[in-house]
């Protein structure tokens, strides 16, 4: 069930207009405080309320028929005998027989701290035991047909037996893999052949879209070229009967050109299922995830694209030699990876897409349903987007064909979640255009934030449980939580979804020039933005994250703390949850930037108090801007002026009916001339601004008169 934010607006017995509202929480489950407890993490819950198949429900909006159980909550992750915790879990699997779980935890990204935990069944809940630790960077983890427990870590795979509570027999079994330090995707996924046995392992690339600064005239990608690096590679079945020393070092490259294999599945007619994490454009809708098919009955060892190809057929912009811009295909490239081609027929032709997954998806995990809990998923594909962006918090299902493929349609939408409200609809549109769409289902959509109800969900991989209920891990929240069958009927706020590419409740540009404006508005803040700016971003982030602008306001001093907005790297007062002050002060759940292959500034004294001003910076920041913009409907014409009263030159005129943001802040409306004035904010070009008029502020912030006071 969709649960949403009402927040009633008061301005009507302030304004002459009237005033549209947020949407909020309206739910039968809806409770007083009393007898709630809100997580560490951001859940509201009741622990008295089992009614979620023995767990307590969560405000999180599931599909039909079934609710979201709090497992393990944040502030219970820990084993109260180590006193070690999750950091940042990942996977989870069942112990055959029992109600109790495996769950492994990468340990964030520094090496060697990943755990593995026993999940247990008590009175009071479920328990968190440490039961290994010390593990490098570990991921993946299966049951082989041999059913013993195959665990993926950095630069290898392990198994091992599990009885009475304790490891049994743990054994090397691949080892080998090339991947050094700074490596962008270290993690390894693994999947089985369900017919023959064999293994199959992702071997991420090294970096997002291949490193090539300071080269020039570049025809090929070598990182392409280099064994690990962007591939599916193959184990025989016959050798992982008999392990030599070391483990097994033979790789079969069954598949290339591929970024982050992060989801991967084998259906039992021989077709392997991948998700592909495509490469981090700073554009909202761009680039797509990929879902790609391997028929391991056909050819193996296609090229699907990376870094050279994006979406179905567009040639990324590091490799749209100018002198191929008037060719219909770019063929300049070392390896013939063709963008254009519908090929595959040989082993090293480009493959495109099977069908795309909406852009920044992040998809990290998917399995066939076989569980009889829910009949409406059965043999459905499952698929968990762990992405930050707006298309990601969810869980969704495809209908299959008889090869275990999504089925496509000519066209199709995608959710778009939005701040404050119910997700919108937006069309797949991807650069390079659209051949086939994948219909999907949410098993689980209303996973945006709603603070003081829950945090925004951040779904890594799941697992089905005996009973046909789904375990799922969240990494971000340090939880494990649990889909279960429910009867309950509940009303859902956001039934009924929006029409495609309806408008947002709230402009995200908004946002943008409210953060402007605060910070504009500090000295304090304003010089603790430009230093980070100055001397983090300028010195040592370009490049790899491109120019780091967003823009959508514009392209000058402020763009890039557009862009943290945008993407999220900013939680406002807390630098300890914050992507930008994790990332360089090396926190154990974020990944440690700069890469190890660029100048290091960690554990040096100036690179300790640049840290220290980007702590400074976010503790600075309020976790509060929503407040100082709301959406109203004008009710009168007003003139728009750069200063708080008449003598200012009038910018244009709003005109009655027009739907603005202003600052609802008492206190920040002055009293002049007989009139309360407040703070419009207009995103440049505003059709009510006369062109030339006005210099365009920084902060979009111009002034409209009130009511007489």
């Amino acid at each position: 069930m969709k649960f949403q934010l009402i927040i009633a607006l008061t301005m009507a017995t302030l304004f002459w207009w009237g005033c549209s509202h947020k949407p909020v929480i309206n739910s039968t489950a809806e409770r007083s405080l009393a007898g709630q407890t809100l997580d560490t993490s951001g859940y509201l819950y009741d622990p008295k309320d089992i009614s979620c198949g023995g767990f307590p429900r969560i405000n999180v909006g599931t599909m039909s028929g079934s609710c979201l159980g709090l497992v393990i909550p944040k502030s219970k992750s820990v084993d109260p005998v180590s006193k070690l915790g999750f950091v940042k879990p990942r996977t989870i699997l069942q112990v055959p027989g029992t109600k109790s779980f495996l769950l492994v935890d990468m340990g964030g990204w520094a090496s060697n701290n990943g755990r593995l935990f026993l999940l247990s069944p008590g009175t009071s809940g479920y328990t968190v035991k440490l039961i290994r630790k010390g593990l490098d960077l570990p991921h993946g983890f299966r049951v082989g047909p041999d059913g013993m427990f195959y665990l993926a870590e950095k630069a290898q795979v392990s198994r091992f037996n599990f009885a009475n509570g304790a490891i049994i027999n743990w054994q090397l079994v691949v080892g080998g893999l090339t991947k050094k330090e700074g490596y962008m995707h270290p993690l390894s996924q693994i999947v089985f052949d369900p017919r023959s046995g064999d293994l199959f392992l992702n071997s991420g690339s090294m970096s997002d879209h291949c490193s090539l600064s300071g080269k020039t005239n570049f025809k090929y990608c070598d990182e392409d070229e280099k064994l690990g690096s962007g591939q599916i590679l193959r184990i025989p079945a016959f050798m992982l009967k008999n392990i030599p020393a070391g483990g097994v070092k033979f790789f079969e490259i069954s598949a290339e050109g591929l970024r982050n294999s992060m989801a991967m599945v084998v259906h039992s007619s021989g077709m392997l299922i991948q998700g592909e994490n495509s490469r981090d454009f700073s554009e909202l809708e761009e680039p797509y995830e990929e879902i790609n098919t391997m028929d391991l009955n056909d050819i193996r060892g296609n090229h699907y694209g990376w870094p050279y190809c994006y979406n179905f057929h567009a040639t990324s912009p590091e490799w749209a030699f100018p002198e191929n811009k008037n060719l219909p295909t770019h063929k300049q490239f070392r390896k013939p990876v063709d963008c254009m081609s519908e090929g595959g027929i040989e082993a090293g032709d480009y493959k495109p897409p099977y069908a795309l997954v909406p852009p920044h998806a992040a998809p990290l995990h998917m399995d066939y349903y076989q569980g009889n809990m829910f009949p409406t998923l059965k043999n459905k594909l499952i698929m968990a987007w762990h992405g930050y962006q707006p298309t990601g918090q969810r869980i969704v299902a495809y209908n299959i064909d008889d090869r275990g493929r999504p089925l496509l349609n000519p066209e199709g939408s995608f959710g778009f979640n939005q701040k404050g409200g119910c997700a919108v609809k937006r069309k797949f549109r991807p650069h390079g255009g659209v051949e086939a769409v994948a219909p999907y289902q949410e098993v689980i959509g209303g996973w945006n934030d709603i603070k003081g109800v829950r945090p925004k969900g951040a779904p890594v991989a799941f697992t089905t449980a005996d009973d046909g209920s789904i375990w799922i891990v969240d990494d971000k929240n340090l939880t494990v939580v649990r889909l279960s069958a429910d009867s309950t009927k509940r009303q859902d706020p956001c039934e009924g979804d929006a029409a495609v590419d309806t408008p947002l409740s709230s402009d995200p540009k908004i946002e943008f020039l409210a953060w402007r404006h605060f910070v504009k508005s500090n000295p304090t803040v304003e010089r603790l933005y430009t230093n980070v700016q100055t001397n983090l971003v300028n010195k040592n982030c370009l490049g790899c994250h491109g120019d780091m602008y967003a823009d959508d306001i514009a392209k000058d001093r402020f763009s890039r703390l557009d862009h943290f907005v945008k993407f999220g790297w900013l939680n406002p007062g807390d630098k300890s949850d914050s992507k930008l002050y994790g990332s360089v002060a090396h926190l154990e759940r974020f990944t440690p930037m700069p890469p190890m292959d660029k100048v290091q500034f960690y554990g040096k004294p100036e690179g300790t108090a640049l840290i220290n001003t980007v702590g400074e910076f976010i503790s600075s920041l309020t976790p509060e801007i929503e407040k100082t913009y709301t959406r109203i409907v004008m009710g009168s014409a007003r003139n728009i002026r750069t200063v708080s009263n008449s003598t200012g030159v009038a910018c244009g005129q709003l005109q009655e009916k027009d739907v603005v943001y202003v600052d609802p802040r008492s206190e920040h409306r002055p009293k002049n001339e007989g009139f309360i004035w407040t703070k419009v904010y207009l995103v440049p070009g505003h059709s009510r601004l006369l062109p030339g008029k006005c210099a365009y502020p920084e902060d979009g912030v111009y002034w409209i008169a009130l009511i007489k006071g």
